[in-house]
């Protein structure tokens, strides 16, 4: 249905105010003054410029449809759910949420355009005989039967982004102000389950954290569909869905029955050299190495807290791949890649834009705004990014 003038002006208004953002933002972006905003605002603007809109729309990280129709009105309530869930919420990071919904949306929009079929989501857990266990406990039952159902055996998972985006779920990655705000886990009226991880944590930690929003998918279903989001912090586990996820991803990354692929040492230095290996051949901090391998009783308690205490050995973060980007570029598509990560943009999504694109589905301006960008910064990033139109 159609919007009149008012409840455009209305909308405008309180997506500005959601992101603390000052009427002269609007206005500089529309190149008009402040009054112009307010009577646009005030619903005293008819009819609306067609480019007032385009313009608000993109400024404000929001689907222009929202502004002149109600046909995502529950795209904004949900995204509005995820803003009362946050614990410390701020303009940056409602601007990333806003982002991610978009893209999600944009995503689900891009396969039906190309007639890109959707996997259904995995069962849900725990099964029926593991229904008595306690939360600490399904966590690992349940990985395993993940890696068995999967066909991983001991292997590590190269790509876990690629994964759970291959069991039906969209996952993007974007940077969060709020360090302890590591993922959220939404289920959207259109687009479905959609993940979003903090690309400001370290590299390995993303990883963990897109194990453990999987493991919120897996288990918490019924909360994800009658709440419409789970919000996960750093820290969290005196809250046992909490505690389930950290053990559910960490024995999703690193199974403790890979061990019987290592020479157990007997000596501190040679288990701290294998901690290290460890860590690397699994792509996981070596936290969750010391803390698999005190689960498999491989060392003593005192031995966990000593290794927490000293940190005898970290992964530097030169030596994490981020599987995410191509390893054949040049530095200066590196940096284009990093910056699009960033902000939101997967290489499912850009592959997505690039075919929709070459097959002249969309315009070239549309790509552009399916990226966040200005159609010149669009040429630019095809150009720099080695991208093939």
């Amino acid at each position: 249905m159609a919007l009149s003038p008012h409840e455009i002006g209305k909308r405008i208004r309180a997506v500005r105010e959601q992101l603390s953002m000052p009427v002269s933002s609007v206005a500089g972006a529309l190149n008009v003054n402040e009054a112009t905003v307010l009577a646009l605002e005030n619903g005293q603007l008819d009819p609306i410029p067609g480019d007032y809109i385009l313009i608000v729309s993109k400024l404000l990280e929001t689907d222009f449809r929202y502004f002149i129709s109600t046909d995502l009105d529950e795209t904004e309530d949900r995204t509005r759910q995820i803003f009362r869930s946050l614990k410390a919420p701020n303009a940056n990071d409602a601007f990333a949420i806003r982002r991610f919904v978009a893209m999600c949306v944009s995503e689900r929009d891009l396969e039906v355009l190309l007639s890109v079929e959707r996997r259904n989501l995995p069962s849900q857990y725990p099964k029926q005989t593991d229904s008595s266990r306690l939360h600490k406990e399904q966590g690992p039952i349940a990985a395993r039967q993940e890696r068995d159902r999967l066909r991983l055996g001991t292997l590590p998972i190269e790509n876990i982004f690629q994964h759970i985006r291959s069991q039906g779920i969209r996952l993007f990655r974007h940077s969060l102000e709020d360090a302890n705000l590591s993922g959220v886990t939404v289920v959207h009226p259109i687009a479905g389950v959609c993940m979003l991880i903090n690309y400001d944590e370290d590299l390995y930690r993303q990883f963990f954290s897109a194990a453990h929003e999987y493991a919120h998918v897996l288990f918490d279903r019924n909360e994800l569909n009658n709440t419409g989001c789970v919000l996960s912090y750093k820290y969290s586990n005196e809250e046992l869905v909490e505690l389930r996820a950290n053990r559910f991803a960490a024995e999703f990354l690193f199974p403790i029955q890979a061990l019987n692929k290592y020479s157990r040492p007997q000596k501190i230095d040679g288990l701290v050299e294998l901690i290290g290996r460890i860590a690397r051949d699994y792509h996981v901090n070596t936290a969750v190495v010391v803390q698999q391998m005190r689960q498999a009783k491989w060392i003593t308690q005192r031995t966990l807290n000593s290794f927490f205490e000293n940190r005898p050995i970290t992964i530097k973060s030169s030596e994490k791949s981020d599987p995410e980007i191509p390893t054949d570029l040049t530095e200066a598509q590196s940096r284009r890649w990093i910056a699009a990560i960033e902000k939101g943009v997967t290489s499912y999504y850009l592959e997505l834009l690039r075919r929709a694109r070459t097959e002249e589905q969309i315009t070239f301006g549309r790509f552009s705004e399916m990226l966040g960008l200005s159609v010149e910064s669009a040429h630019d990033f095809v150009r720099e990014a080695g991208i093939a139109l």
